[in-house]
């Protein structure tokens, strides 16, 4: 993944953890980001194409991640979206 598509990927996940559908689950910052400097979102501690396709299903939005995900671990994508849908918290990889 490049620089520039991380850093617009990451940047996504951030605007969508501040989304009702996602805040209402009443998870800290901390679950996903480790802590910056200047607050709360720091570098990702998990896989961003992970957490993209969890978000996404929790939105009801379409992933952009789905097909990379499951090219590089095929039924991963499927195993978070369904997480998601019954409103599971599953064990991401980490960075």
């Amino acid at each position: 993944m490049t620089v520039d598509r991380e850093a617009a990927l990451t940047a996504k996940l951030r605007e969508w953890f501040d989304r009702p559908q996602i805040k209402q689950a009443g998870w800290a910052p901390r679950l996903f980001w480790k802590p910056g400097q200047d607050g709360p979102f720091g570098p990702l501690r998990i896989d961003p194409l992970e957490l993209e396709v969890f978000f996404a299903a929790m939105l009801g939005e379409p992933s952009d991640c789905t097909a990379e995900l499951e090219a590089l671990r095929p039924g991963r994508a499927a195993f978070l979206a369904a997480n998601a849908r019954r409103h599971e918290l599953p064990l991401f990889t980490t960075r």
